[in-house]
């Protein structure tokens, strides 16, 4: 692990190490990642510069082990994500949830696996990821594993295990924590190592927090940090009653609950008007930044 992740090494296939799992940020953005389109904000023109860690795609996370590779989400830049960072090819997925900016890269890797890979891409995922696939993907050939919450399973010798979050709040609010069926978070264990993914959330079930404790790192949500501090704007005046994520301080009330040895915020909007440094200098000891070929472990 890097000892400042500041400074952390921007090569994504690094060398395996014997017994170790290799996990990297392929995409550290929003849903708009950054440059947004048509914005010519402060941090979106920073994004412009050659090696900005300004430039966010949106969310995948690489995990590759000596056994075998697999991708976090599907993002809809996995196109570019691939040529990037010179990715293997993969057709393991596990995703947190059905919404654009986690799944939607589905669409670009069609004609590559009926044509190409001549093979399905496997997808884990929640029974109602499942539901959203199958009606609204069904003409791509694939295969999907439903996942039950807390129940691991094994991928390239990785245990994981799906942690149910509150995330929509118009279809989940009002269904306890046992029976979420939504939007997963996902505990990564190999090789001695504890990472744990959070996609996006407004709540996390008190089974789930336990679940994070020990973790060496945690990957959370960092959408609306510092958001008292954001200029005024339409999208921003807009977004800050969205009901579907954590804001401001309560982000990190929350994972300073979480018993983890290092928080790394993951979709970084442009949003705050702060750039990545800017942001990193505003968080506590523990805390950082995610960026685009992050190295994690």
């Amino acid at each position: 692990m890097p000892d400042s992740f500041s400074e952390a090494d921007n090569v994504v296939l690094h060398k395996i190490e014997n017994g170790y799992m290799n996990l990297s940020i392929l995409g550290s953005g929003a849903w708009e990642g950054i440059p947004a389109p048509f914005c010519n904000c402060r941090v979106c023109l920073s994004a412009l510069e050659l090696g900005s860690k300004d430039f966010r795609m949106r969310p995948q996370l690489l995990v590759k082990t000596e056994e075998g590779v697999f991708l976090l989400e599907i993002s809809p830049d996995i196109r570019m994500q691939a040529a990037t960072f010179s990715l293997p090819e993969i057709s393991d997925f596990v995703v947190s949830h059905w919404h654009f900016d986690h799944m939607y890269g589905l669409l670009d890797l069609h004609a590559w696996a009926d044509f190409v890979a001549k093979k399905q891409p496997r997808i884990f995922c929640s029974a109602k990821t499942k539901e959203w696939l199958d009606t609204n993907f069904a003409h791509i050939p694939k295969e999907v594993v439903v996942l039950t919450p807390f129940q691991s399973f094994e991928l390239a010798g990785v245990r994981i295990t799906p942690i149910p979050l509150y995330h929509m709040r118009r279809r989940d609010e009002t269904i306890p924590p046992e029976e979420l069926r939504n939007t997963f978070g996902y505990v990564l264990e190999h090789g001695g190592k504890k990472v744990a993914y959070l996609a996006d959330y407004y709540a996390v079930p008190e089974r789930s927090l336990d679940m994070l404790k020990g973790s060496d790192v945690v990957i959370a949500d960092g959408t609306y940090l510092f958001e008292e501090d954001f200029p005024n704007g339409p999208e921003q005046d807009a977004l800050k009653t969205d009901p579907d994520h954590m804001h401001d301080s309560a982000i990190i009330d929350l994972v300073s609950q979480f018993g983890a040895d290092h928080i790394i915020f993951h979709s970084i909007s442009h949003l705050s008007g702060k750039k990545h440094d800017e942001l990193f200098r505003l968080l506590p000891e523990g805390m950082s930044v995610g960026f685009d070929g992050m190295q994690v472990l």
